[in-house]
Parts: structure tokens; C-alpha cells; sequence
């Protein structure tokens, strides 16, 4: 069966003779100067001080009389204040409950016509700038280089098999790992119920009264969630030194020359640990240009690199900001 609901009076306050603080449902009309209700003035009192408002009976919103603007009961057929009848009229509005709303200043008013020509031109200033900024550095003009430098780089990483010292969840353990060992740490955390945080919303029956309601939701905490934490060794390849070659080697670009590897260390073979092996190769190539004064770096490829000699003349683009386009090299 169904809790009965307790209502309780809302307040309002006579705007004719300034008497505060009178009862929604039982004051209709003010008992000092006899002024008529505006439910439009309709508020909630303050927490605890809700007064009760005994043996009422709810049959709807209130209407408000369309001559006088008195509250009437849903249940009256015509105004008790004036005589008009309810045909046409409408429900008095609802009071939002907005005691632990904190009400936000008011703000000044901006006048839209002077608001929105500033922000037209705004706009187009900022077009005109993101526009200028694209050309200056995209627009380029063609100038003769000469190829002052030519220098280039090679280099070969060497790896070796080396014991590594790591960590994991022991669910994600390598299958090659050894000298495995196990201890609980935090892992995560859940979140697993803890009760629930309750309040009373009132909410105004547009009668001169309001009803509490108990609203709850859910609460939870967090719980740490524990699990093995594996500490262990794994043979994995490690790059150990580099081996370099550059145009201080030879003119033109050779890979630095490999030897003394330990390939087949204490006769384990090719994987055992101390074995060594080829790793990454990078190379780089930059041709440096000169014209009026200003010089330009280039990092370019080997095809290209190997077309331009010292001392020869080549058309390239530079760009309004003074940078060299260097995808203009062909």
C-alpha cells in the first residue's frame, strides 16, 4: 500500500500591504488588507519550517482567474473572488524548488546590433590574417642556389643478447621468462556499493501546497583490486654501439664496415647470450645552398643527394619567410 503524502503549505507575500510569510492553501486572500493571492508570488519556506497543511485534500492546480488574477481550486467552477467562470482560463504555474540553487547575478544586457557588427568584423579580420599567414608561408618565388656543401651520414646499430631484469602482471608473463618471482600489489580498483545518498525534493502542487519526496541514489567506494606481480629475467637483443661512416670517411656514401661480431659466443650460436647481430640502419643526406648571403639546409634523398655536385647552380623556390622549399629539388 501506497505511503499517504503529507502536505505542506507553500508561502507568499502581499505585494498591497507588505505582510510576509502567509499560507498558500489557508490565506487565499491577504487577512491584513484583504489583497487577493498572486500564485505568481508563491515560494517554499525555509527547511524546518514547513508548516502542514492538516486535512487537505488535493483535486488539482489552481486556475487563475483571467479578470482578477485570483487563485482558484481546481474544484470551483467559477472565480470566489470576482464570479468569472473557468472557461479558458489555465493552471497557475509550477514553483521550481530552488533553495540549494544559489541564484546567479544578473547579467547586464549587451546590445545585439553593436555585438554582432563587432563580431562580423572580428571574423573578418581573423579571415584576413589566417589567409595572410597561409600565402606567406606557402607563396614562394624562384631564385639560382649554388650546392655550397654536400655531406652525408651512415650508421648501423649493434645488437647484443643480453639478460633484461623486467616486470608484468604475471597473466602477461613471456613464455621465455626465468628466475620468475611473485609478490601482491594494487592492480586497480572497483567500485562496489556503499549505501545511498538520500534527499528531500519538494515539489509544489500548484494548489497553495507542496509534498516532500525522498529521492536516493546509488553510493559507491572504491575497493583496490590485488593481483601477482612478476618480476623476472628475459634474453632480448639490446643495442650495445654504433658503427658511423660520413663524408669525412669517403667522398661518396659507403656503410661502415661490420666485423669482430660475437656470432657464435661460448658456442651457444646466433641467440645465445653475448651473441651480436646487425640492428638498424639509418642514413641522411644534406646539401647545403647558398645565394645573396643566405644559406639553406637541405635534407634530402640519396637520388637526389647524388644529382648536384659542389659548386653547381640549381633553380630553388624559397619562400616568402625566408625558408628553402626543398621538395623543389629534383
Amino acid at each position: 500500500m501506497a505511503e499517504q503524502e503529507i502536505y505542506y503549505e507553500m508561502l507568499w507575500d502581499c505585494t498591497q500591504c507588505n505582510t510576509k510569510g502567509l499560507l498558500g492553501d489557508s490565506h487565499r486572500h491577504c487577512p491584513t488588507c484583504g489583497a487577493a493571492q498572486d500564485p505568481g508570488k508563491r515560494y517554499f519556506p525555509k527547511e524546518g519550517e514547513e508548516v502542514e497543511a492538516k486535512n487537505h485534500k488535493f483535486v488539482g492546480a489552481d486556475w487563475s482567474c483571467a479578470y482578477c488574477s485570483s487563485p482558484n481550486s481546481a474544484a470551483a467552477a467559477h472565480c470566489t473572488n470576482c464570479g468569472a467562470g473557468q472557461d479558458g482560463t489555465k493552471p497557475v504555474a509550477i514553483v521550481a524548488d530552488t533553495a540549494a540553487v544559489p541564484e546567479e547575478p544578473a547579467q547586464k544586457p549587451v546590445p545585439v546590433a553593436r555585438s554582432t557588427g563587432w563580431l562580423r568584423w572580428a571574423l573578418g579580420l581573423l579571415a584576413l590574417a589566417v589567409i595572410g599567414i597561409v600565402f606567406l608561408f606557402t607563396s614562394t618565388k624562384e631564385t639560382t642556389a649554388t650546392v655550397a656543401e654536400r655531406s652525408w651520414a651512415r650508421e648501423i646499430q649493434i645488437e647484443q643478447m643480453a639478460r633484461v631484469s623486467e616486470t608484468a602482471w604475471c597473466d602477461s608473463v613471456p613464455g621465455d621468462a626465468y628466475g620468475v618471482s611473485r609478490s601482491r600489489e594494487q592492480r586497480s580498483t572497483r567500485q562496489v556499493p556503499d549505501g545511498q545518498t538520500c534527499h528531500d525534493e519538494r515539489i509544489d502542487k500548484g494548489d497553495g501546497t507542496f509534498v516532500k519526496r525522498r529521492e536516493c541514489t546509488p553510493r559507491y567506494r572504491a575497493e583496490p583490486v590485488y593481483d601477482d606481480r612478476c618480476r623476472y629475467q628475459v634474453n632480448r637483443w639490446r643495442s650495445v654501439r654504433t658503427l658511423k661512416a660520413d663524408t669525412q670517411n669517403a667522398l661518396m656514401p659507403v656503410w661502415p664496415m661490420v666485423s669482430n661480431l660475437n656470432a657464435n659466443f661460448l658456442g651457444g650460436g646466433m641467440g645465445a647470450l653475448g651473441s651480436e647481430r646487425e640492428g638498424t640502419r639509418r642514413e641522411n643526406y644534406v646539401l647545403t645552398l647558398a645565394s645573396g648571403g643566405k644559406t639553406w639546409t637541405c635534407n634530402v634523398s640519396e637520388t637526389v643527394w647524388s644529382r648536384y655536385q659542389e659548386g653547381a647552380s640549381t633553380p630553388l623556390k624559397v619562400r616568402l619567410t625566408g625558408g628553402a622549399d626543398c621538395d623543389s629539388l629534383q
